[in-house]
């Protein structure tokens, strides 16, 4: 007990009994007055603590709602730049599609025109075929009309002959003249 001071000058002595009781008290409310003294400096501190904590909790809590509002608006920036993003990719794909849309039907077209000129060309073409070769077959048929008159003139004038000399007794033996002499109708006449 010599880390205190006091103790040592209150040592107990056989004349001074009174004054260790009193010192005892003087220490206990030496004691109790620090005690007082500590908690409310310990009550302030705690106290300050508290405040400081409370403000900077204030502080901490402005700052978060700051940050999340700040983050909330670029988030809906965000959002409205998506949006317009989307809606100008939408739109350009639309156009897109509809100008390859024209471009595909103009080549439809184009190709349904080429194709229908080629097909009145065709038909143009097999018109005149057509055309020309009924020509050739009506020439052809006058021509076949012709000969067949010619073949039947023929006939007749054999089919006279045949019958004129069947008709006339003939004076030459028939071991004596050819076949040929004997068709040759001209030569008898």
């Amino acid at each position: 007990m010599q880390d205190r001071p006091e103790e040592q000058a209150a040592a107990p002595t056989s004349d001074s009994h009174p004054d260790v009781g009193s010192r005892v008290n003087g220490i206990i409310r030496a004691a109790e007055a620090a005690a007082a003294e500590i908690e409310r400096d310990a009550g302030r501190e705690a106290s300050r603590i508290v405040e400081e904590a409370q403000t900077r909790a204030a502080a901490r809590i402005d700052e978060l709602t700051r940050e999340a509002s700040h983050l909330r608006n670029e988030a809906d920036q965000y959002a409205r730049d998506m949006r317009e993003a989307a809606d100008a990719y939408g739109t350009q794909h639309r156009r897109s599609a509809e100008e390859e849309a024209r471009q595909v039907l103009a080549r439809a077209e184009a190709k349904a025109n080429e194709r229908l000129a080629a097909a009145e060309t065709e038909a143009d073409r097999i018109q005149r075929e057509v055309g020309q070769r009924h020509e050739t077959l009506r020439r052809e048929a006058r021509m076949l009309e012709e000969r067949k008159q010619r073949v039947l003139e023929s006939l007749r004038d054999l089919a006279a002959q045949l019958q004129d000399a069947l008709a006339e007794p003939r004076k030459i033996a028939p071991s004596e003249e050819s076949l040929e002499e004997a068709l040759d109708v001209e030569r008898r006449r």
